[in-house]
């Protein structure tokens, strides 16, 4: 174990699982770089070559949809739009990586007889079936994923051989939170707060080197309160600031501005709030001890969540803070209720929030379980295929490779 730079301790990821030297290169240099096919619950890979499925009547068609370089969610709103089917109508098991090629299973209430010609994306199968596809009914992905213009060969090649003994932090990675303006936390923890001064000062305030030119002077006006010029400085694509400043220029309180920027965007920087204070309690839980089970901690017994004692097997299970979760007891518990008193974080904060955006917690798994793990070390390319279950995420392998000190700038 060893100490993580600065990035990636503001995420709350505070250590390397492996104290291997710093490999470098860039991930997703092309989108056929990172390759990400769909698990289901039966072990059945859903291929970029096409899967074979046992169709069942009822009310629901599944979807095979290879996408490249295609946002999920866009799709699923491009897709509704071309069947005449409201969005709701669509589900998915998860959403993928947007500069990828990505195979997954989409689904859609009732008969579908045709399917539109959408860039980016090939549909390679359709199944009739009795139910949609939904997170519970996904184990995890499969990626095949090349690391090009790596520094250090040797450092790939001694990483990926620790990673296959060493036991992983299960850490939200870079995605939830982002890597050229990664502030989703941060904002996330004014709202709990109902700090609408500081929530602000981080929306405009905050201006990071990577962000383009207009988003820097746009920001910049907006914090030195020239609200109508900065409205109008924003290029349209930055829904959730124009949507704020809107509510300024007619006069609204930071508040009630903050509260005008769409619900299902506040609620996603909540969720990294979540994300970065279980990061932190992961950081916390290995200093304490290795991510095996001592007294006092959580365990998953069979989807059940309990305080372990000797001889008890189960997988160890840290809270993702939010109403309706317990915490560890004896060290481990102090020591993570530590990590809440210095946000300054009352756990009753989730409940108090406005309706649609009250938090609820939930229990995450300390470890992340590589399955599959093989590689190839050729020269300076690096290729990597691997299994994770639903709900990890593969950079938080690949960082142990490449340990980048300025994440953006090796791709991720």
């Amino acid at each position: 174990m060893m100490e993580a730079p600065p990035f990636d301790k503001s995420l709350g990821m505070q250590y390397y699982a492996t104290d291997t030297c710093p490999a470098g290169g860039r991930i997703k240099e092309r989108v056929e770089d990172f390759v990400v096919e769909e698990i289901l619950k039966d072990g059945t890979v859903v291929s970029v070559n096409g899967v074979a499925l046992t169709p069942r009547v009822g009310n629901w068609t599944w979807i095979h949809v290879v996408k490249r370089g295609v946002d999920t969610l866009k799709f699923v709103l491009r897709l509704a739009k071309a069947l005449g089917v409201n969005p709701r109508d669509i589900s998915i098991g998860g959403i993928k990586d947007t500069r990828a090629v990505t195979s997954q299973i989409v689904s859609v209430r009732g008969t579908v007889s045709s399917l539109p010609q959408i860039p980016g994306v090939e549909f390679l199968g359709m199944w009739p079936m009795d139910r949609p596809i939904t997170p519970a009914e996904i184990y995890g992905n499969r990626f095949t994923i090349v690391v090009r213009g790596v520094d250090r060969a040797d450092c790939a090649a001694e990483a990926l051989a620790a990673l296959a003994k060493t036991p992983i932090p299960n850490y939200y990675g870079y995605q939830r939170f982002g890597t050229v303006r990664p502030v989703g936390h941060l904002l996330g923890l004014a709202l709990l707060k109902k700090d609408a001064e500081a929530f602000f000062d981080v929306m405009f305030c905050k201006i990071f080197p990577r962000e383009s030119e207009a988003a820097k002077r746009a920001r910049e006006l907006a914090c030195r309160g020239e609200y109508a010029k900065a409205l109008e400085a924003f290029p349209k694509r930055f829904l959730e600031e124009r949507a704020f400043l809107r509510k300024l220029v007619e006069g609204a309180d930071l508040w009630n501005a903050a509260m005008a920027i769409p619900g299902q965007i506040l609620k996603i920087y909540i969720e990294a709030a979540q994300s970065y204070v279980f990061n932190l309690f992961l950081s916390r839980r290995m200093e304490l001890a290795p991510l095996e089970p001592v007294e006092g901690d959580l365990v998953d017994v069979g989807g059940q969540v309990a305080y372990y004692v000797e001889g008890l097997a189960g997988d160890l299970v840290l809270p993702v803070p939010g109403a309706g979760v317990k915490m560890p007891r004896g060290r481990v518990g102090e020591a993570l209720v530590r990590v809440v008193k210095d946000l300054g974080l009352d756990p009753a904060l989730f409940l108090k929030m406005p309706r649609g955006l009250r938090a609820y917690g939930s229990y995450r798994r300390a470890r992340l379980d590589v399955g599959q793990l093989e590689y190839k070390v050729a020269g300076g390319e690096v290729e990597i295929r691997m299994t994770l279950p639903r709900g990890s995420y593969a950079t938080v392998v690949l960082r142990e490779v490449v340990k980048p000190v300025d994440p953006a700038a090796h791709g991720f």
